[in-house]
């Protein structure tokens, strides 16, 4: 029997709509924040992977050179070198581009966008970057240099006759480079391993490239002690002073959460907590400690 009456079809109400907003909200608060850790973890991984190639690269370079470290290069060249050509493939980003380390390994996917105006991050440095943002050659106003022969455009390869500048998320510890084992002076800590890799001892200890606002490490306080430590006031690489004895707050940044990722000088990549990064040799005379009182962010 067919009744009268047809089943009239019920849609949703207005509170059982406002209910299933509510919960796919709170599902998409609960799913957000695991999403974003996922894509840092990734950007950590493509980092370290960077750096291994680096290390990679280091080795063969110490292999190739029967073992002598490379010479710090900057703005001079020897008696008869053409100066572009020089400064450009000589440079520590130079000399791993000839080792088929690419232009893009250069750049942290943290830090792939390179500073887009004068900050001084690195403490009045021209062209430092930050912890999100790459540093580059753009600003610098000497040329050439080993990051700048002109300010015109990016130039990604070894070829200084395109001109350009360069850009990047890592630094080199200055301290490898080649140069005479002395006890540091004054209050830096800048002192040589020497001219030889087997004076960089132990390897496994020593940083040699890793994420950073500028180019370089050279003179790094290093008190007695981590209490008389001058701290940065943040960790986002902005506020860094001028050269001196603070080029460790080039490094001291919020880049893969409370660390850096680092190569050091057997080749091999790590993370590094920034609590950590005096637990590395920096330097053949380096005094090891931990940084208990670094800023919150």
């Amino acid at each position: 029997m067919v009744s009268d009456h047809k089943q009239q079809k019920r849609g949703f109400t207005l509170v059982e709509l406002l209910v299933v907003i509510g919960v796919i909200a709170v599902l998409i608060g609960m799913l957000l924040p695991a999403l974003n850790r996922a894509r840092q973890q990734s950007r950590a991984v493509v980092c370290l992977s960077n750096l291994r190639q680096m290390g990679n690269a280091w080795n063969m370079y110490i292999n190739d050179g029967k073992g002598f470290l490379p010479y710090s290069v900057w703005h001079t060249a020897p008696n008869g070198a053409d100066l572009n050509d020089f400064v450009w493939t000589q440079f520590w980003v130079g000399l791993l581009n000839r080792y088929k380390v690419g232009s893009n390994q250069l750049l942290c996917p943290e830090a792939i966008e390179p500073i887009s105006y004068n900050l001084g991050g690195g403490g009045g440095i021209i062209g430092a970057g930050t912890a999100k943002n790459s540093w580059s050659g753009q600003w610098q106003t000497a040329s050439p240099v080993g990051i700048m022969i002109s300010n015109t455009v990016i130039n990604s390869t070894n070829d200084p006759a395109k001109q350009g500048y360069r850009v990047g998320s890592y630094g080199f510890n200055g301290n490898i480079n080649a140069a005479d084992k002395k006890p540091p002076s004054g209050t830096s800590s800048e002192s040589h391993f020497g001219k030889k890799f087997n004076n960089v001892h132990p390897p496994a200890e020593v940083p040699v490239y890793y994420d950073a606002t500028w180019i370089d490490n050279v003179g790094m306080e290093n008190p007695s002690s981590a209490a008389s430590l001058q701290m940065p006031n943040n960790l986002q690489g902005a506020s860094s002073p001028a050269g001196g004895t603070n080029n460790h707050w080039r490094i001291l940044i919020a880049r893969h959460g409370r660390a850096i990722n680092v190569c050091f000088a057997d080749g091999h990549a790590a993370r590094v907590g920034l609590e950590d990064v005096y637990n590395m040799k920096w330097t053949p005379y380096w005094k090891k400690y931990s940084l208990p009182n670094l800023p919150q962010k």
